[in-house]
């Protein structure tokens, strides 16, 4: 199996590293089984897509012309649109598969945007996606602190699911149910990230901050990726990354199926 954390330090700052990387190895893994074409609900700037899923015939859809720009200067999607996830500009049964990695917990219209995925898919089509869960504010660092000092540290988790604009942080048993809903079997769900990755990645946002400047007025994240300090990191986060799955985690890895 291809390494996914080397190429990560190499591109993005430590939060979205630590985080990345672990993903693109689980979709990785589920590339040989997932049929062709491909839509990816909330395609981004295409950076996921470029190292998880290369060489697969993917259409992109995000709500954000930007990143959809940036997407297409990539070249790695066989078409690109800029749409809201409640309305798709496809036919029905258009894909044979689609995924969509860590989109869902920002969407509004989430029961509209599974509805319309639903409806783009051939019956049995499988859906990938990752997600964030409820246990997400409660294990981060700067709640735990709190917490441990005798404060509220839910007004820490909840700022941060603001600023991050996560309006959808539910259990796996509530994900499952609004997946059921818009017609989907759950295939397989495995949580990744341990609370203590977690709290690493929440102290990660801070160290990294420099790089939303250099982000900002370059384009890139890094400026000189080969001598990048994150290469520092990567003993610590090469265990994280190769940590086996938990009971429950931050984070779910659903499989589903179109019924």
């Amino acid at each position: 199996m291809r390494d996914y954390l080397r190429p990560h330090l190499l591109t993005l700052p430590i939060h979205r590293v630590m985080i990345r990387s672990i993903e693109a190895r689980l979709f990785a893994e589920l590339a040989p089984d997932l049929p062709e074409p491909i839509v990816d609900i909330g395609s981004g700037d295409g950076t996921f897509v470029q190292i998880a899923l290369p060489g697969k015939r993917v259409y992109g859809i995000d709500p954000l012309l930007p990143d959809t720009r940036e997407a297409l200067g990539r070249g790695v999607y066989a078409g690109l649109s800029v749409a809201n996830g409640r309305a798709l500009p496809f036919p029905d049964g258009r894909f044979a598969s689609a995924i969509s990695n860590c989109v869902l917990e920002h969407v509004i219209p989430l029961d509209e945007t599974l509805a319309e995925t639903a409806r783009v898919l051939r019956p049995g089509g499988l859906f990938v996606a990752s997600v964030v869960g409820n246990r997400f504010p409660e294990d981060l660092l700067g709640t735990w602190l709190l917490n441990r000092l005798g404060l509220d540290g839910s007004r820490y988790g909840a700022w941060f699911n603001k600023i991050s604009y996560h309006f959808n942080t539910l259990s796996r048993d509530e994900w499952a149910a609004r997946f059921a809903r818009a017609g989907f079997e759950v295939v397989s769900c495995r949580p990744y990230m341990s609370a203590a990755a977690l709290k690493l990645f929440d102290f990660s946002h801070y160290y990294g901050a420099p790089s939303l400047i250099t982000k900002r007025l370059t384009g890139r994240w890094l400026l000189a990726p080969p001598f990048t300090p994150n290469l520092l990191w990567e003993p610590l986060l090469r265990r994280i990354y190769e940590a086996p799955p938990g009971e429950d985690g931050p984070y779910y890895f659903f499989v589903l199926r179109k019924a």
